[in-house]
């Protein structure tokens, strides 16, 4: 059947005494040339999703992972190799899932790379299918190295990704949360003690906030009602929440006089009008913050 040959990359024959199938011959280097020109643009776009992210000084995430995998010692340990490459392979596919189902709103906005999503809009089919494929790829990695714990938590942060994406980005309120936990599931991965997992995602709820407050014109223009854009005064009040968790969670680790820093976040966004100066400036506070934390547990230990 000369049709379904044409669709293989290997020769295409004919059947004995006919003449070649010039139709086939014309058409399977075409198939395999648009099948492999796909599959660079998946690895490129799964990549470039993370990438982006990290020029645009994003990927906090990730250092914090690593960091912690330092700081319990196990950095040339097996199980510390597992654990950065796990938490490089979630934040990969998650990061990828993220920029895949908002693609078509993205192209109204000017702020994300415009390449990128493109390669996401022209495989979107392809992309849904890679995802899922990583997903599971870092699920079994995950099973086979680090055990069950470790498991449970890539299982629970990946369908939290799935949630944000799909359903709560347009939540007020529920955006943030569900970001929180994001961050706090993420550093599970590596360390489930529960005062670090709190830090984590205050700390990360606090810099979506931020970033949510920055692309406020466009999540607007596209219908998507961010605590940014559900009113003037919903971040404020919801700064002001999470501050409360912040300086809670730091006097535990650092003591009275530290945690009074907490108000930091809240003073960089009644002081800064521009959001992602207040971003960076807010990571530049979690920074110094997260090395004091790690400093001071591992002298207590």
């Amino acid at each position: 059947m000369p049709v379904r040959q044409a669709a293989r990359c290997g020769p295409v024959s004919s059947p004995r005494g006919a003449a070649p199938t010039d139709f086939a011959a014309a058409e399977r280097p075409r198939a395999c040339a648009a099948r492999g020109d796909a599959l660079r643009a998946l690895g490129w776009a799964v990549a470039a999703s993370t990438l982006h992210r990290v020029r645009r000084g994003e990927g906090a995430l990730l250092a914090i992972n690593l960091s912690l995998i330092v700081w319990h010692g196990d950095a040339l340990a097996v199980r510390g190799l597992a654990q950065a490459l796990v938490s490089v392979f979630a934040i990969l596919v998650m990061y990828a899932f993220n920029d895949l189902y908002d693609a078509p709103a993205d192209r109204n906005n000017p702020k994300k790379d415009q390449a990128l999503i493109r390669a996401w809009v022209a495989h979107r089919r392809a992309g849904v299918v890679a995802t899922c494929g990583l997903k599971l790829a870092t699920l079994a990695i995950a099973a086979a190295t680090l055990g069950a714990g470790p498991t449970l938590a890539v299982a629970a942060v990946m369908t939290v990704n799935l949630v944000y994406s799909t359903r709560l980005k347009g939540v007020p309120v529920a955006d943030v949360v569900v970001v929180w936990t994001w961050g706090s599931l993420y550093a599970a991965i590596v360390d489930a003690s529960f005062a670090l997992m709190v830090l984590v995602g205050v700390m990360t709820g606090i810099c979506h906030l931020f970033q949510a407050l920055d692309d406020r014109a466009p999540d607007a223009a596209n219908g998507i009602a961010t605590t940014a854009v559900r009113s003037p005064t919903l971040p404020r009040n919801v700064l002001a929440a999470l501050t409360v968790v912040l300086f809670a969670t730091l006097h535990g680790f650092l003591g009275p006089a530290a945690a009074c820093t907490a108000v930091a976040p809240l003073a960089i966004y009644a002081a800064i009008a521009d959001a992602g100066t207040g971003w960076l400036l807010t990571k530049a506070y979690f920074a110094v913050v997260w090395l004091a934390v790690l400093g001071t547990a591992r002298a207590a230990g």
